[in-house]
């Protein structure tokens, strides 16, 4: 019974291996997972890291964190790790995975969306949340993937969470919630401000109750796997000024803001 855990890993990680391009002869790797919410931008990064360092090819390898964390866990050579938040950081550095301090590189807000045309839109999200009518909410399983971590803590400081709980539908990772709003799946979706940026066939009607105080945060780290420079001159890239431009553009809030 032990070992199909196991074998999960032992896929997970030949999957890795094998959806990763090919590498030109003489390159520098520097293997990069990046949670859902920060794909686009950490593409958008990645590509200009690479730009200024002649000779260095960056994989990008995207997917919910919690995911992301196990693949380090199980000894994936991943050498930089941008996690949605900070539970699978801290859970990695108790392992002893990571090297160095952990670099905050961005912030977020929690947000509910719903399908294009639906009789919500321009209705408070506390009203959506709590009538009888709405049946189907997607968020991340608490215990999983940081964005329903956040939007259950969430949902208690507003005294909303038993009400809300049974209606859930969980996704896997934020784009996923997304498309279920998008295709008419649910009622509405809890998601990422930045995710609901990019949003075609659904509406952003506001920010979750509960969610102002959060402590919503993109985090980097260095793994013990990363060897040479190359990882810590992509962690001081996250927090260059042509990164800070590109994360605002994106919808992110900055460190400190």
């Amino acid at each position: 019974m032990r070992r199909r855990p196991r074998l999960r890993s032992t896929l997970q990680l030949l999957l890795l291996a094998t959806a990763l391009p090919a590498i030109p002869v003489g390159a520098e790797l520097l293997t990069v997972s990046v949670a859902s919410s920060f794909k686009d931008v950490g593409a958008e990064l990645a590509t200009a890291f690479e730009a200024e360092h002649a000779g260095v090819t960056v994989q990008l390898n995207n997917g919910p964190s919690g995911m992301l964390a196990r693949q380090i866990e199980d000894g994936a050579p991943v050498d930089v790790f941008v996690s949605a938040g900070w539970p699978e950081v801290e859970r990695l550095r108790g392992k002893d995975l990571v090297a160095g301090e952990p670099v905050v590189v961005a912030r977020n807000r929690l947000v509910l969306v719903v399908p294009a045309g639906s009789s919500w839109i321009g209705k408070e999200p506390r009203a959506l949340l709590t009538s009888n009518e709405v049946t189907r909410i997607a968020s991340g399983d608490p215990a999983t993937v940081p964005f329903g971590a956040y939007a259950k803590q969430a949902l208690e400081e507003s005294g909303l969470w038993s009400t809300v709980q049974p209606k859930l539908v969980f996704a896997s990772e934020v784009r996923q919630a997304l498309t279920y709003a998008e295709q008419k799946a649910v009622d509405a979706s809890i998601v990422y401000a930045t995710d609901a940026r990019i949003v075609k066939n659904a509406t952003l009607l506001g920010e979750v109750p509960g969610a102002e105080g959060l402590r919503i945060e993109a985090v980097a780290v260095r793994t013990r796997h990363a060897t040479g420079e190359v990882a810590d001159q992509f962690l001081a890239h996250l927090r260059s000024e042509r990164a800070r431009k590109a994360l605002v553009a994106a919808g992110f809030g900055l460190p400190g803001s």
